[in-house]
């Protein structure tokens, strides 16, 4: 273990001091020799150990034996710490180019990835399941989790077709012009970073030269059942699949996608973010009423609201969610909200306005 961790200080000293090159070759040339398993040089091993082991005896000759003890000790610990910093780089690397995030488990975590509204998962750390009794399992989730993102290289690799990713009751932004290619983009109505993309949508007049659907995907919150990341996103889901049954005719843009347009963009008479609000301060009973309120102005009778509630509250609806919850888990398999699928590809996160031109 000496020779390895001498090679790996004198190889970082050496870029910077040309004095100790010599020293680093010797220490290479050993390290070659132990990772094939034969035995190291014992000179090199020996006139490295007394070098530092004399500064120890000439002030204190009694901890010559500590001290020696504690170099290997070191270098033992140098050379674990090396290999699993190596093995998190090359993990985390492999997982940004696979996820487009360095940790799939909570995607916004990542610095190096594009802003994003993540699908968080829960995982113990070593020390907690270490406390439960089973810290083998913290090994077990580390090897399931990078056989999950080798296995799933190839959806990086591959060309991506909005159209085989569709959601039942596809509504478009602009009534679908089959000279146009198609856009999907999945997106949770609470998500802040969605808001944004379609902001730049909008500015980029990409709406406009593809056929942009969307799937309303609602985040679970990982850590209670039943639970979401943003409080009402769930409640609007069921009210955006209802009005893909309801629609009003003679609408330029579904009203659907007028829904989405107000949450992501409209303030109200305090100038106060619409989504803001109802991320923080309405309660379901709230929300309602002021999609109802919308509905209204949009041009749906009372009647026509009735039957909107009604459906939104029907398990119609909710096969529906599981539906697009399926596809977005198991076949676009993204960890990141929102994505968005054009051009033969899938981009996670928040897309800038100048690369949507």
């Amino acid at each position: 273990m000496f020779c390895i961790a001498a090679f790996i200080v004198l190889a970082i000293i050496s870029i910077f001091s040309a004095s100790h090159r010599k020293l680093a070759k010797q220490a290479l040339s050993c390290t070659l020799r132990r990772v094939t398993l034969r035995p190291c040089d014992s000179s090199f091993k020996e006139e490295t150990k007394n070098k530092l082991l004399s500064h120890v005896a000439n002030r204190t000759p009694k901890l010559v034996k500590a001290a020696d003890i504690g170099i290997e000790i070191t270098s033992f610990l140098l050379v674990i710490l090396t290999v699993w910093s190596l093995a998190v780089s090359i993990e985390s690397g492999l997982n940004l180019f696979v996820w487009g995030t360095c940790n799939p488990s909570n995607a916004s975590s990542c610095s190096l990835s594009a802003e994003t509204c993540s699908i968080d998962k829960v995982q113990k750390s070593f020390w907690t399941l270490t406390l439960e009794g089973k810290p083998y399992q913290w090994f077990i989730d580390q090897a399931q989790g990078f056989g999950n993102t080798v296995a799933n290289i190839p959806t990086r690799l591959q060309k991506w077709d909005a159209n085989n990713y569709l959601p039942q009751n596809v509504t478009y932004f602009y009534a679908k012009d089959s000279t146009k290619p198609t856009a999907l983009e999945i997106i949770d109505p609470g998500c802040t970073v969605c808001s944004r993309l379609l902001k730049n949508i909008k500015a980029s007049d990409f709406e406009n030269k593809y056929n942009l659907a969307y799937i309303a995907y609602p985040i679970k919150n990982p850590s209670k059942e039943g639970a979401y990341k943003f409080k009402n996103s769930y409640t609007i889901t069921r009210y955006l699949e209802s009005l893909k049954i309801n629609k009003l005719n003679n609408q330029k843009t579904p009203t659907d996608w007028q829904i989405l347009e107000r949450i992501y963009t409209w303030k109200n008479s305090e100038n106060i973010a619409y989504q803001q609000r109802i991320n923080s301060a309405m309660n379901q009973a709230q929300v309602i009423a002021l999609l109802h309120v919308w509905l209204k102005d949009i041009g749906y009778s009372s009647q026509q609201i009735e039957q909107i509630e009604s459906d939104a509250n029907s398990q119609k609806v909710a096969d529906i969610i599981k539906q697009n919850q399926d596809i977005v888990e198991n076949k676009v398999k993204t960890v990141s909200i929102p994505t968005i699928i054009f051009g033969e590809r899938r981009h996670d996160g928040l897309v800038k306005e100048q690369d949507l031109k």
